[in-house]
């Protein structure tokens, strides 16, 4: 008899049973479900020093601007000094 694993019991107990509710909720491989802020964009991942990081957020508290604003602004900044539309 084979054991299950801690992941397989954790998503048996997650999922509600079908009989349970009248119909099954299971989504469709490859599904995920996506903020509404989210669809139609792309994710843009940059790795800075600890430090470098610190003060962004720092900043950000003391403008009372989030981190999607602040690179929204900072990359609208670059396309203008490079003379494109700024479109972020």
């Amino acid at each position: 008899m084979k054991k299950s694993s801690l992941a397989d019991a954790l998503l048996k107990e997650a999922k509600p049973d079908a009989s349970e509710n009248g119909r099954q909720s299971n989504p469709s491989p490859g599904s995920s479900t996506v903020a509404p802020s989210r669809i139609g964009k792309k994710a843009v991942t940059v790795w800075f020093e600890p430090d470098a990081v610190r003060q962004l957020k720092m900043i950000g508290v003391e403008k009372g601007m989030t981190m999607q604003e602040m690179m929204r602004e900072a990359l609208n900044d670059f396309f203008a000094k490079n003379r494109k539309a700024q479109i972020a």
